[in-house]
């Protein structure tokens, strides 16, 4: 008998080569691998371009807030020298400045790139001058907030090793947070120690020798009837002129010689703010800068 050609098989259905690894297997494998890599690759290259992306956008933002705050800036300082260009006298000068709140900003809009800027104009003579001021009137100011005993304390240290920063004033033995918190809208680092009796608050008055709290509370409640002091001869015993004179160690005045910008600049969206302090000399009739911090916040 004659055995059954299977060729045919052969040909039809090819057979596999158990000896060999399955190479279809093999090459789907490699490829996946591939695609795993290429896919890391186009990752990493991803979080590259988002993370250059949010820095260019930091950039420009943080360019844009500059420019703005240095724009409210510029526009108050125009503000203050047209105001100092119509005073003739001290007189004039102490009626245009009574509200310099009316001179700084609110939020504005600029032409360029959506930045916006807030300013405001800070008398720097409404508050003590913690280099400046006497022991005597420190001491009572921070009597205020805090035992006389404490308040003596502090000052003391601070005619020890005088600060020439607010935010030092936490760190000064005796002090804290509490303190600086509460007495930070009557003292200030940048005056020259005049005391401006036409927009110092009733806690600066109040530790003023001479003064005292209830009539620190009767001149401003007269201020708040609209007078005001065109002389500050009521303010000592003796006679004087309508400049500013001593009383009992302090320094008044009626119109401020020490003013601070405070601008800070924005994009619109962004969440930086650039804050400009620019503190300025006012002397006849003149502005003259004095010092110029800036800040990112």
């Amino acid at each position: 008998m004659v055995a059954p050609d299977r060729g045919w098989h052969d040909r039809g259905t090819p057979i596999r080569d158990r000896g060999c690894p399955d190479r279809r297997g093999m090459a789907l494998i490699f490829v996946l691998w591939i695609l795993v890599l290429l896919g890391l690759a186009v990752g990493e290259l991803a979080a590259r371009a988002r993370s250059e992306a949010r820095m260019v956008a930091t950039l420009k933002s943080r360019a844009v807030a500059q420019y703005a705050a240095e724009s409210g800036v510029l526009a108050t300082t125009i503000a203050l020298r047209t105001i100092l260009d119509s005073a003739d006298d001290p007189v004039e000068l102490a009626a245009r400045t009574r509200r310099l709140d009316t001179v700084g900003r609110a939020s504005t809009d600029l032409a360029a790139g959506g930045a916006q800027f807030a300013v405001s104009v800070i008398d720097l003579n409404a508050r003590l001058d913690l280099a400046r001021a006497d022991s005597a009137t420190l001491s009572a100011l921070f009597t205020q907030f805090i035992p006389a005993e404490r308040a003596g304390a502090v000052v003391a240290e601070l005619r020890q090793a005088p600060v020439t920063r607010f935010a030092e004033l936490a760190r000064v033995p005796g002090a804290d947070d509490a303190l600086a918190l509460a007495v930070a809208p009557y003292v200030t680092v940048w005056s020259d120690g005049f005391v401006n009796v036409n927009s110092a608050p009733e806690a600066v008055l109040a530790a003023l020798p001479g003064i005292g709290p209830a009539r620190a509370r009767a001149l401003v409640a007269r201020r708040g009837a609209g007078e005001l002091f065109t002389s500050v001869d009521a303010f000592r015993p003796t006679s004087a002129s309508r400049g500013a004179v001593p009383v009992d160690g302090s320094v008044l005045t009626i119109a401020p010689t020490r003013l601070m910008i405070v601008s800070r600049g924005w994009q619109r969206g962004a969440p930086l703010t650039h804050e400009i302090q620019a503190v300025y000399l006012v002397l006849a009739g003149t502005l003259t800068l004095q010092s110029w911090e800036e800040r990112d916040r």
